[in-house]
């Protein structure tokens, strides 16, 4: 496996260059004997599916091939693997190419008896998703009863399994009421106090459950000005947001224009306000969560506390993902990754020892899901 990863570390593959790590793979599978599909996501970018075995459902072991772009501060090579003790030094070695490797040794090595075992290579989830959602569409995921994703383990360490993820949507508002002069400055023409109202109403939307269940809304961009002596007529505002389920982004939009039409009509419907997802080519990541008695979680728990002699922890992450898309969608998806830390950051790291527990506890899990069909 370290060999592995050495070679894929070597391997610049930050979104939208994938290109190199998707020939590197297909000749992988295609050198061991398997059918591999590329699928089409954009001009040179692909997915590479791959699955084995019979049967009427599958476990698929995801994975993405893009990292984030190489920052400065690198106290080694980002793209020469530095293994100093236990650690394991490069781009994307914890985001997340040595779950790749833990996960790809356990398809190559398990040999199912009774379901099919799928592996996926995605693009562009560090960017948006235009991977996963080719994924979701396709024929590929129609047998699929449970995803894995070898994502890092930003919390609770091998033993920590992901059974859901907050949503992240952003929304353009924009604002426009009537010129006038600043000598004619009346309070239901500010526009300005109007948008301030309409912020500090929204954090009636707010959430806290814990620590990781947060639901919240904040303004990432404020614009607005006044030309010469007249009062701002226009103000647009970009809004950032943190999803908690059972909301919707459609939920939430329809409260930020409740809210905003509510707080016109104090100031006698003086303004035009006009609310909407930025716009972008997939769509945002919707929030989700597994059902703590699903039968998957009570396995891949299992074959966690088997592994390592340590109880299995399931949390739920304040971050998004591939994952989001599956478990939005309606499938179960797990998230159990190797320790590591530095993602997205210099000197990024992964545990050699932690990704190979993880292939032995992905091993254990596929053979306890082979045994139940």
């Amino acid at each position: 496996m370290i060999n592995l990863l050495k070679k894929l570390t070597a391997i610049h593959s930050s979104y939208p260059n994938e290109m190199q790590m998707v020939k590197f793979m297909y000749d992988f599978f295609k050198n061991k004997n398997y059918t591999v599909k590329k699928q089409n996501v954009e001009k040179n970018r692909y997915n590479l599916l791959v699955s084995k075995g019979k049967g009427s459902k599958s476990i698929l072991l995801y994975s993405h091939m893009d990292t984030v772009a190489i920052s400065s501060g690198w106290n080694t090579d980002p793209l020469k693997l530095k293994i100093i003790k236990d650690n394991a030094y490069g781009l994307g070695a914890w985001d997340m190419k040595s779950g790749m490797v833990a996960a790809l040794q356990a398809f190559l090595d398990y040999q199912p008896k009774n379901i099919k075992i799928k592996f996926s290579l995605c693009v562009d989830e560090e960017n948006i998703s235009k991977g996963g959602y080719a994924l979701i569409k396709s024929k590929f995921m129609k047998d699929v009863a449970c995803v894995i994703s070898p994502e890092p383990a930003f919390f609770n360490g091998i033993n920590g399994i992901v059974t859901g993820r907050i949503g992240r949507a952003v929304y353009d508002i924009e604002i426009g009421g009537v010129s006038r002069h600043f000598a004619l400055y009346d309070n239901k023409y500010d526009i300005n106090k109007f948008s301030a109202e309409l912020l500090l109403k929204l954090n009636s939307l707010n959430k806290l459950i814990d620590k990781e269940r947060k639901q919240f809304i904040f303004a990432r961009k404020i614009k607005s000005e006044a030309i010469g002596m007249s009062i701002p007529q226009k103000t647009y505002i970009q809004l950032d947001s943190s999803v908690l389920p059972p909301n919707t982004h459609q939920k939430i939009l329809k409260q930020i224009r409740k809210v905003s039409e509510s707080i016109n009509l104090k100031y006698d419907n003086s303004f035009n306000v006009c609310v909407n997802f930025v716009k972008r080519e997939t769509p945002f990541l919707e929030p989700y969560e597994i059902d703590k008695n699903n039968p998957y979680l009570r396995l891949l728990s299992k074959s966690v506390s088997e592994t390592t002699k340590k109880k299995a922890i399931p949390y739920f992450r304040s971050s998004v993902a591939d994952e989001n898309i599956f478990g939005s969608y309606g499938f179960t998806v797990l998230g159990i990754g190797p320790e590591g830390g530095n993602a997205h950051a210099p000197n990024e790291w992964v545990s050699i020892t932690s990704m190979k527990k993880l292939n032995l506890v992905i091993m254990n899990f596929l053979k306890k899901a082979d045994d139940i069909c």
